[in-house]
């Protein structure tokens, strides 16, 4: 089968963990037989065309530049995807996360008439078209000089590459939820029909090596953070409880903060921990490689994941129970649905220093319990193996073409 995957990030670009399970779908797709070919953005190019990953689309930010550049780069985003999919000819279009790229490629997959799967891990979904820089004028209600700009919107809307309709009958489509909670926060905006829905936890693909550390904690309480630094994955948080932990719990602790992260953002974080008085126990190591990852979940007593915003699936969080440490996390979007309330981990309210700082307490002043939280965690996140996902993934594809043909 020829599958084209349209992908706003691909490896070796890298900001969370759709990409790279993204990648771990085409490999698989690829060593069953499949021809899969990868559009994605012009992010972590090194050539034209690097095995089947065609990086030509280009990558708005969200300011007033990528504002400006939204008209030119949705004419180049659909002429380049109607020109891929001329060439390829895919039997199906398999969508991931199209955040920040030009949605009028994906327009232009959906009326190519080619039966089209989405592969839903983020919210952008719920924006299809509203939340582009470009199609969101195509829709009334703009005033002042927005109206002025979506009158020039319309004009470059009428050029034959795009002819964006976004009041047209809705197009027929397949959609793979990685959460019950996506499901439910980002539903299909009203120029898609669903005609299959399933609900495909996403996992990782890293699983095996997580699950085979063997438990070796650090002398001294060992907190750890792994993620991107910024601000909506809540590191501040975790700063501001170990600060709790010492000054309202009497408990000493470490935090290792292992993520990438801007200048900024460590500046923004150092000069918090200076404040709090805990700059000698919080240390920022950058993003770590596997073994050096799961060298420091093996030390560590809590893995603390302090999210702000509503993470869908975060895969942190399956890694953590895969290697048997007790897990704080925040009480938001999907994070619950993995990891119960109480039952596999302590959660708390997003952004309540306080109550995390409370949380690793008595983490930390009951092992024996945590402990017992730490398998019904492993158990669960070894249910969501990387073998499994991917036998879900064939079933949805052979499943959602059926429906589609229907």
């Amino acid at each position: 089968m020829r599958i084209l995957v349209i992908s706003n990030l691909y490896p070796p670009a890298v900001r969370g963990g759709y990409e790279v399970e993204c990648a771990g779908v085409v490999d698989h797709l690829r060593e069953r037989g499949d021809e899969v070919t990868v559009l994605t953005s012009k992010l972590g190019r090194t050539g034209e065309n690097d095995d089947g990953v065609l990086r030509r689309l280009p990558f708005l930010p969200q300011s007033p530049l990528g504002a400006l550049r939204a008209p030119l780069a949705s004419i180049s985003a659909a002429r380049t995807a109607r020109k891929v999919i001329d060439s390829f000819r895919p039997e199906l279009v398999f969508a991931w996360n199209c955040a920040q790229i030009p949605h009028a490629a994906v327009y232009a997959a959906l009326e190519s008439g080619i039966p089209t799967a989405f592969r839903v891990c983020e919210h952008w979904f719920g924006r299809l078209l509203t939340g582009d820089q470009f199609a969101r004028h195509l829709f009334p209600g703009d005033r002042g000089l927005r109206r002025a700009w979506a009158t020039m919107i319309r004009s470059v809307n009428r050029s034959p590459v795009l002819r964006i309709d976004p009041g047209r009958d809705p197009f027929p489509i397949a959609i793979g939820w990685n959460s019950r909670f996506i499901r439910d926060a980002a539903p299909a905006p009203r120029i898609l029909e669903p005609v299959f829905e399933r609900v495909v936890f996403s996992t990782s693909l890293n699983g095996a090596r997580f699950a085979a550390i063997a438990r070796e904690p650090a002398d001294k309480p060992l907190l750890c953070y792994v993620g991107r630094l910024s601000f909506e994955k809540g590191p501040d948080v975790a700063v501001r409880a170990l600060a709790l932990l010492r000054n309202r719990h009497g408990i000493e602790a470490e935090l290792v903060l292992a993520g990438p992260a801007s200048t900024s953002e460590r500046r923004s974080l150092a000069r918090q921990a200076k404040m709090l008085g805990v700059q000698e126990h919080c240390r920022m190591v950058g993003r770590l490689e596997l073994d050096d990852l799961a060298a420091l979940l093996a030390r560590s007593h809590v893995l603390v994941v302090p999210s702000l915003w509503a993470e869908p699936f975060p895969l942190v969080s399956i890694e953590g129970a895969l290697a048997r440490v007790p897990i704080v996390a925040s009480k938001t979007g999907g994070i619950p649905e993995q990891l119960g309330d109480g039952d596999r981990a302590l959660l708390f309210p997003p952004g309540d220093a306080d109550a995390c700082a409370e949380a690793i307490a008595a983490v930390l002043s009951h092992p024996g319990e945590a402990a017992a939280r730490a398998v019904r965690a492993f158990e669960r996140a070894s249910s969501l193996s990387w073998d499994n996902y991917l036998r879900e993934t064939d079933a949805f594809i052979r499943d959602s073409l059926a429906a589609l043909a229907r």
